[in-house]
């Protein structure tokens, strides 16, 4: 891993103009950053199963059938999977756009993202001395490392020129003043506070999504692993979905309409 990660932090480096900010995000409260790291731990937990479930064994018996090779579905997990990671904590940065170091942090950000994911590839393949996961599907770390770098630039890129999905979504919202108090404020505060948050609720938002992906309550429920009358619930707002829904119905959302979806929780009652 070192060798592919190494070259991609050190030349993304070289763009840094002297002078700018070296810190690693924006001036966020500890209680947000710790919020974060905690949503992103949530995007491991949903993603490394899809990665590892791609597993192919290193011996095959003579009678046993070779499962087929998917290098190229293994990639676009594995993209996928950053493009998360990088989107999840990226939306958290928007009130400081104006700053001449958000492109600093998003930078820093993308480093973060690639060093996450090919950690997190090397750990998985360790996991089983009996199986691999890339080698199998015949893929070479350069084979990974060239599309996330490109994927993430082009994430990254979208959202300093402020035509991410959630930022568009954001300039037809009310703009709303965010300030930063002296004290260390409740993380949920925080993230509520953001220009972005939509007037909806989550009921709101999971009847429009599910309206633009044309997406029955079955069809739903087969996705996220629940019973139909769980998303029923959900729809109808009688239940509040759990943070792993929420997560699975972002990733269920993003994959159907092409974009990074990212539901809105205006209060803690909707966690």
């Amino acid at each position: 891993m070192v060798r592919l990660i190494t070259p991609i932090v050190a030349l993304s480096r070289v763009r840094i103009k002297a002078g700018m900010s070296t810190s690693e995000r924006p001036p966020l409260p500890p209680l947000v950053v710790e919020e974060i790291e905690e949503l992103l731990h949530r995007v491991d937990r949903r993603h490394w199963p899809t990665i590892t479930e791609m597993r192919g064994k290193k011996f095959y018996a003579p009678d046993e059938p070779l499962p087929p090779r998917k290098p190229q579905q293994l990639i676009q997990r594995i993209l996928w999977y950053a493009s998360i990671l990088f989107g999840t904590e990226a939306d958290q940065y928007d009130q400081f756009r104006s700053d001449p170091n958000y492109p600093i942090w998003l930078l820093r950000l993308e480093e973060r993202v690639t060093a996450r994911v090919m950690n997190a590839l090397d750990k998985l393949e360790a996991g089983d001395p009996k199986s691999q996961i890339t080698g199998y599907h015949g893929l070479s770390w350069s084979d990974i490392g060239r599309p996330l770098q490109t994927a993430l630039w082009e994430i990254r890129t979208q959202y300093e020129q402020g035509t991410a999905p959630s930022q568009r979504q954001a300039s037809t919202a009310q703009p709303q003043q965010h300030v930063v108090a002296s004290t260390t404020p409740k993380a949920e505060e925080v993230l509520r506070e953001t220009p972005r948050a939509l007037p909806e609720t989550v009921a709101d938002q999971l009847k429009r999504l599910r309206s633009e992906c044309h997406l029955t309550v079955e069809q739903m429920a087969i996705a996220l692993e629940v019973q139909p009358r769980s998303i029923s619930k959900h729809l109808a707002g009688q239940t509040v979905p759990r943070a792993r829904h929420i997560v699975a119905y972002e990733e269920l959302f993003s994959q159907r309409l092409g974009k990074t979806v990212t539901l809105r929780i205006p209060d803690k009652k909707s966690v």
